[in-house]
């Protein structure tokens, strides 16, 4: 259990590094959230965009315990194993989803 806490904690710490990092991904999931709306429902827009995101902030970690974009680690040729990429982009996309839907949570329709 200590492990896992100084493993989150150092994920706090290290997120706007893993956010800067993922920017062109988070970028793209962006456009994609806005140049979608004939095809798609807002729900599943927010869902697919937010898993883009995910792809460009999940973290792997070296054999230092930093946090480092799974997706700058498979560009630059380290191995990241795949449940360990999968669990992390799945626990990233969960996060990612979370906080987008605090804002629209509050949100009320006006006519």
């Amino acid at each position: 259990m200590q492990t896992f806490l100084m493993v989150a904690l150092i994920v706090v710490l290290m997120s706007p590094l893993l956010v800067f990092c993922g920017l062109p991904l988070i970028a793209a999931a962006v456009l994609f959230h806005r140049l979608t709306p004939l095809w798609l429902g807002e729900r599943s827009r927010r869902l697919i965009a937010c898993g883009i995101a995910a792809l460009g902030v999940a973290p792997a970690f070296d054999q230092f315990w930093m946090p480092k974009n799974i997706y700058l680690c498979w560009l630059d040729g380290d191995s990241v194993e795949p449940w360990f990429a999968l669990a992390s982009f799945f626990v990233t996309w969960l996060v990612v989803t979370l906080i987008t839907a605090v804002p629209f949570r509050g949100r009320r329709q006006y006519a």
